[in-house]
């Protein structure tokens, strides 16, 4: 008799199995280089919004002491639209640059390219950037329908810092995949 109900059991968890239901187990990973390094901008994985959706941020990081100056950002971010939707915020704002002016769109209109603006107004002083870690902005992307992928590259390409001291670099990017 146990011996019978071991085998339903069994059988009932791999007949599910090989219709290709899963055990909801698949999601949208990230993978990241971790903190930004001082003076550098950075890609970090904010955190899943749901299975297939997953929050980036790009974060600054503060110098070791001392304090670096900056009044905006221009960065590219690159994905393989095959694979991965950049998912436009009803609103974008930056908590580090408040009082900025924020723009993110796609290059053209078309996937595969975000294009973000951040920059403060003329009149206002540039941002006071202390030691820590500083989320600049979070953009979020989910992975194309019906796709399986391994780490496919988010980049940033055309980076600037502007009026920067001093300078602020880029670093990597971060990696996203659907297995």
């Amino acid at each position: 008799m146990m011996v019978r109900r071991l085998f339903l059991l069994g059988f009932a968890v791999a007949l599910p199995m090989a219709f290709g239901c899963s055990s909801g187990s698949d999601k949208l990973g990230c993978g990241d280089e971790g903190a930004a390094a001082a003076n550098a901008v950075a890609m970090s994985c904010g955190g899943a919004t749901d299975s297939t959706t997953e929050q980036v941020d790009i974060v600054l990081g503060g110098p070791a002491s001392g304090s670096t100056t900056v009044r905006g950002l221009n960065f590219d971010v690159t994905y393989d639209p095959a694979k991965v939707e950049y998912v436009p915020a009803a609103s974008d704002a930056s908590a580090l640059f408040p009082s900025a002016l924020v723009a993110v769109t796609l290059f053209n209109g078309q996937p595969g390219r975000v294009v973000v603006s951040i920059q403060e107004f003329g009149g206002l002083p540039p941002v006071q950037v202390g030691a820590g870690q500083h989320v600049v902005l979070s953009l979020s992307f989910r992975r194309a329908a019906g796709t399986t992928f391994g780490p496919t590259p988010l980049a940033f390409e055309n980076a600037e810092a502007t009026s920067a001291s001093p300078a602020v670099n880029f670093a990597a990017g971060l990696a996203l995949s659907y297995q």
